[in-house]
């Protein structure tokens, strides 16, 4: 049978084999840096001898001098690089993973100095520069059996780390669906408790909709509602009367632009306001509308004179024109206007100052903020629902993940899941 271990306990045998990386790889690493100290030994023996080193017999003097600089130079790359090279002696994992470091950077440095120097040195010193080679290789080699055996350690160090994590992430789901559940029952209580309080609210106004004072209320609202459609109305006559000046007015502000006809700043003021926005700057304006009156006496001695137009529709604009001026047209539509306006005014102070419709309003205010509170509630339910949903899965899936994880790490079954 295998073992079986719950949860705590496999915890507690990870945290033991990790604290031990050097025995969970099961490998003596005494041999590999007995290696690396006797290669070690003899790349530094080698390079005081090459330091020293004389030509055996007779060399060119540009080779010679060639042969002396890349020797200084080698040289001192292969000491820096047997800098590198020192073997602990009851190493921890850290210190593995330090020479493991240190090693590859030696092996670097010996290839870079072979590389740049090697061929001139080899010339006058060719069994230094062999030797040196050799010892380079085989630094090398036990580099790459180091580096090897220890990828694999912190292969099997990252798979109990990884079990952990998931284990991690299992209990913090677990602790996600409780957070949910209780959630759930916080929302669906309050839920409960606002249609109650909707229910009483929705009998109180239907008892006040009913009452006979809230009759004459509501005529007071019609009322109010007619003469809102009569201010609309009269802003549609307002635009379309200033609205048959639309072109003329776009050519005399064409002619302004241009310096072709110079005019007060009230008029350049009152063409660009009437372009923008003719029933507003109309409603607004002064009582007697005097920059529409300024602007369209300049609009009246340009029509009668520079502006060009055909002869037809210079007729048509001076009458438009004309008019607005002398009946004015404009001037009785906007005091109709804002007397309209007052008269609405009035009417919904009155409904404004009756206590019934205070009351009516705030119950259907409230009512409707019960109703958004109680959406608002049941869109947190049913997205919670959803999330309690999705964690449920995510749980069965990483108690999978754990099991798998901890049969493939530590070769047991884990109870409890």
């Amino acid at each position: 049978k295998r073992e079986k271990l719950s949860l705590e306990e496999v915890r507690k045998r990870i945290a033991d084999r990790k604290s031990h990386p050097l025995q969970e790889e099961e490998k003596d690493y005494h041999p590999l840096l007995e290696k690396v100290s006797n290669i070690r030994g003899k790349i530094e023996s080698l390079n005081k001898d090459l330091v020293g080193a004389e030509p055996g017999g007779e060399v060119h003097p540009n080779i010679y001098k060639s042969a002396e600089e890349g020797k200084r130079l080698l040289t001192d790359k292969v000491e820096r690089a047997v800098g590198k090279m020192e073997a602990p002696q009851d190493p921890t994992w850290k210190d593995l993973l330090d020479l493991n470091e240190s090693l590859q950077e030696a092996v670097n440095l010996l290839q870079n100095a072979r590389v740049s120097h090697g061929r001139q040195v080899g010339a006058v010193f060719e069994n230094e520069v062999s030797r040196l080679g050799r010892l380079a290789d085989s630094l090398q080699s036990v580099s790459g059996e180091l580096d090897d055996s220890l990828r694999k350690g912190k292969t099997r160090l990252g798979d109990l780390e990884e079990t952990l994590e998931k284990i991690k992430e299992r209990e913090n789901l677990l602790g996600r669906k409780n957070e949910l559940e209780e959630k759930l029952d916080e929302f669906r209580g309050k839920k409960a408790e606002v249609e109650g309080e909707l229910d009483k609210e929705r009998e109180s106004l239907a008892s006040l909709e009913k009452s006979e004072r809230f009759e004459e209320l509501e005529e007071v609202k019609d009322r109010i509602e007619e003469l809102t459609r009569k201010k609309e109305e009269i802003r549609k006559r307002i635009g379309s009367k200033i609205s048959e000046l639309a072109r003329p007015l776009r050519k005399m502000s064409k002619m302004i632009e241009r310096d072709e006809h110079m005019v007060s700043s009230t008029v350049l003021e009152a063409v660009d306001l009437y372009q923008k926005d003719p029933v507003q700057t109309a409603l607004e304006e002064e009582e007697g509308l005097p920059k529409l009156n300024a602007m369209l006496q300049e609009l009246e001695g340009v029509l009668e004179g520079k502006m060009e137009l055909g002869e037809r529709e210079r007729e048509k604009r001076l009458e438009e024109v004309q008019d607005i001026i002398e009946n004015e047209k404009v001037k009785k539509l906007r005091e109709d206007y804002h007397r309209t306006e007052t008269k609405i005014d009035e009417l919904k102070k009155e409904r404004k100052e009756s206590p019934l419709l205070e009351k009516k309003e705030k119950l259907e205010g409230s009512i409707e903020s019960k109703k958004s509170e109680k959406s608002e509630v049941e869109r947190k339910i049913e997205k919670k629902e959803d999330e309690l949903e999705e964690v449920s899965v995510q749980i069965d899936e990483k108690s999978e993940e754990v099991r798998e994880k901890v049969d493939s790490a530590l070769d047991v079954q884990v109870e409890d899941l």
